[in-house]
């Protein structure tokens, strides 16, 4: 009912004129859009956070061009923030994990535009080959026809339970979770693999279609070398997805994605984004220390200059998202409101700290 009525809303603005006004307002914040993967078939109905159906970015990439966005490379958008030369409200399109959808969907459609963009690719599961586990085993969870399955005998601990199990609703998201720990601690690589073809067997979903689909898959190396031969910028995302808060860790899981992207493009690698959103201040020096130029987040917001080259905010598009909400964001009238609500926030932070130090000092003096 809330999202429903804040597109009400937006609508009323974008008739009023206030999405054009916006847009002058904020056309010196740099706009840099997050994608992950594209719908291949029901990907975007398994997880509508994670993809995006191929009509869907194709109508948003349509809007960028009719509406004259002009569309930047992050390298060039990094030098105008530094410069506070940004201007004309310009986009940066922006790609994470390296789903072969990517070069599927996403690349000719950018293509068709002459769009720049960067991908940030995490390298475990591009070495590898053959669907991402966690992600694999929800869709098999989800595609499921079962309304019950009972899963012992896939060689899992004995202590977890897995008798029958009843799928439906949120259970089947707790049981890939589930699963997901289970397997991880139970078998190595390759005994992963043949757990999650075990359990959709169980489950009674084709696996060989998921395979042969590559839809849960990541780029291969021929697909990348397209890509970046295309004008994608191939940068970080980590070699397995997760950012240690150990710096050792960290530098090493930096190295190893570097290596492995450089080794296939010929060329540096020097921006990064944090995997899973995952990012705080501590993680700085590291990337520092890795020569990392530009970070990107998934905190929602328009860059501007001044802002922390090393925790950008992005705006995130998925099927989630409304055409009317893509547009306001664009436009610049959501930012404008997250700048209105955190003015509030702080005038009430403001104004909560003053009412604690009379109540705490002044008063206490007063009435000594």
């Amino acid at each position: 009912m809330r999202r429903s009525i804040i597109r009400t809303g937006l609508w009323a603005c974008r008739l009023g004129g206030l999405f054009a006004v916006a847009r002058r307002v904020t056309r010196r914040r740099l706009r840099v859009l997050c994608y992950h993967g594209f719908a291949l078939n029901d990907e975007a109905a398994f997880r509508p956070s994670l993809f995006i159906s191929a009509d869907t970015f194709a109508r948003r990439m349509r809007y960028i061009a009719r509406k004259g966005f002009p569309v930047v490379s992050l390298d060039h958008a990094t030098s105008l923030l530094e410069q506070d030369a940004v201007d004309h409200a310009p986009v940066v399109i922006t790609i994470d994990d390296g789903f072969h959808s990517t070069h599927a969907i996403a690349g000719p459609e950018l293509k068709t535009h002459g769009f720049p963009s960067t991908l940030y690719l995490t390298s475990y599961y591009f070495e590898k080959g053959g669907p991402i586990l966690q992600i694999a085993l929800a869709y098999i969870c989800w595609k499921s026809p079962l309304a019950e399955v009972n899963l012992e005998g896939l060689g899992l601990d004995a202590a977890g339970d897995w008798g029958s199990l009843t799928l439906d609703g949120e259970t089947r998201g707790e049981l890939a979770n589930r699963l997901f720990v289970a397997a991880c601690a139970a078998f190595d690589s390759d005994g992963r693999t043949a757990f999650a073809r075990r359990l959709a067997a169980k489950m009674e979903v084709d696996y060989d279609a998921i395979v042969s689909s590559r839809k849960l898959s990541l780029l291969s190396r021929d697909e990348l070398r397209d890509l970046a031969a295309s004008g994608m910028a191939i940068e970080l995302h980590t070699h397995r997805h997760v950012l240690p808060e150990d710096m050792n860790a960290a530098l090493s899981e930096i190295a190893d994605n570097r290596a492995v992207i450089e080794k296939v493009t010929g060329r540096p690698a020097r921006h990064f984004c944090y995997p899973s959103g995952v990012w705080s201040a501590s993680r700085f020096p590291a990337l520092r220390m890795s020569g990392v130029t530009t970070a990107t987040t998934c905190e929602a917001g328009l860059a501007r200059h001044g802002a922390n080259l090393l925790a950008l905010p992005r705006v995130l598009d998925d099927s989630r998202v409304s055409q009317i909400e893509f547009e306001a964001e664009l436009s610049g009238i959501s930012d404008l409101y997250r700048d209105l609500v955190g003015a509030g926030k702080r005038k009430a932070a403001a104004l909560s700290a003053y009412g604690n130090w009379v109540a705490e000092t002044a008063l206490p003096v007063l009435a000594a």
